[in-house]
C-alpha cells in the first residue's frame, strides 16, 4: 500500500545496479521534509505535510554462493498531513500516518559479467495505528536486470508489484547511472533523477526531482480507507560532509502533480468533489546521513 520515499520502482531499481551505485543511497539516514501552499483547485482549502523517516541497512551484504547476495534494511515514516481553510463537512480530517517497513534485497553481481540480477521483497504496515488490522499490511514485490556497458555506465529495467494481496499494481521503471567526469554523475532510479556535482571531498550539490507521497489505510466510523497523497518535488539540494563518512543534506524547491485521493479497500475510488488535484507549492528539505559500509 505505501508508495514512498524510495518508493515506487526506486525500491526494485536500488539492487539493479552495482555496489557502485548504492553509494549514492545511504545506509542510515535521517530526514526531515516539510511541504506548504498545496492549494485545492476546486478552492476547498489548502494542505500542508511535515515527514519523518529514518532508514538503514540492517546489515552488510549477506553472501549467498553463485554471486547472490541478501541486504536487510529496515525504514520508519512518519507523516503529518494537516488542511487548512475546509469547508464544515470536509471528507477528511487531520492525520498523524505512520509506516513500518522490512525490505530485503536479493542481488546477483559480479566483477566478471557486466550483467546484474536484482529481487526484491517489502513487509510493511502503514496506518492511523487507530485500529490495526489486515488492512493495514501490505506486500510488495519485484524483479529487475541491468548491464554495465563500461566504467561510466550502467542501464537496467525492473518491475514492481504494490500490495499483491490488496489493490495489487504493477509499475515498471528504467534505470541509468552515468558518470561523463570524475567529478559529475547523472541518475534515474525509478521514480528519483538526481544530477550532482561533487565540488570537492566535502561538498556536494545536486539536482533532486522525485516522487514523494504514500498510501495509508484509515478508519472512521468503523470504515477502514486508503488515504493517498501524491507529491512530485524537485529542488536544489547541497551536501556538506560533517565527519568521516557523516554528511549534512539541506534542500528546497517545488511540488507539484499533488493529490489526496479517498479509496474504498476494495480500490474504488469516493466520489469526493472537495479531494482532487492541488496546486504547486514548495518544500524544504533536511538529513543527515552515513555513506554506505
Amino acid at each position: 500500500m505505501n508508495l514512498h520515499h524510495l518508493l515506487l520502482a526506486a525500491a526494485l531499481c536500488q539492487p539493479a545496479l552495482s555496489f557502485d551505485a548504492l553509494k549514492q543511497l545511504a545506509s542510515t539516514r535521517i530526514d526531515a521534509y516539510g511541504s506548504a501552499g498545496m492549494d485545492f483547485e476546486n478552492g476547498a482549502g489548502e494542505v500542508a505535510t511535515f515527514s519523518f523517516s529514518a532508514r538503514s541497512f540492517l546489515s552488510e551484504p549477506i553472501a549467498l554462493g553463485g554471486d547472490w547476495s541478501l541486504i536487510p534494511a529496515f525504514v520508519y515514516e512518519a507523516t503529518l498531513l494537516r488542511y487548512d481553510d475546509t469547508p464544515a463537512g470536509f471528507p477528511v480530517r487531520d492525520e498523524d500516518l505512520h509506516s513500518l517497513q522490512l525490505p530485503l534485497y536479493a542481488l546477483k553481481y559480479s566483477e566478471d559479467s557486466p550483467w546484474i540480477f536484482g529481487a526484491y521483497l517489502r513487509l510493511g504496515l502503514s496506518t492511523d495505528f487507530d485500529h490495526i488490522d489486515s488492512d493495514d499490511l501490505f506486500i510488495d514485490t519485484g524483479a529487475g536486470v541491468g548491464y554495465r556497458f563500461n566504467d561510466k555506465f550502467t542501464a537496467g529495467v525492473g518491475a514492481v508489484v504494490l500490495d499483491i494481496f490488496g489493490d495489487d499494481t504493477l509499475i515498471p521503471g528504467p534505470v541509468f547511472l552515468w558518470e561523463p567526469c570524475e567529478h559529475i554523475s547523472f541518475s534515474l532510479i525509478g521514480p528519483i533523477f538526481l544530477a550532482t556535482w561533487q565540488a570537492g571531498e566535502d561538498w556536494r550539490v545536486s539536482l533532486d526531482a522525485r516522487y514523494t507521497g504514500g498510501t495509508w489505510n484509515i478508519d472512521s466510523n468503523d470504515r477502514s480507507r486508503a488515504l493517498t497523497f501524491r507529491s512530485y518535488r524537485a529542488g536544489l539540494h547541497v551536501q556538506r560532509r560533517l565527519w568521516d563518512q557523516w554528511w549534512l543534506e539541506g534542500g528546497a524547491g517545488i511540488t507539484f502533480a499533488n493529490k489526496v485521493e479517498l479509496k474504498t479497500r476494495g480500490g474504488r475510488g469516493l466520489f469526493e468533489p472537495a479531494l482532487d488535484r492541488l496546486d504547486e507549492g514548495y518544500y524544504g528539505y533536511l538529513a543527515l546521513k552515513r555513506d554506505i559500509w
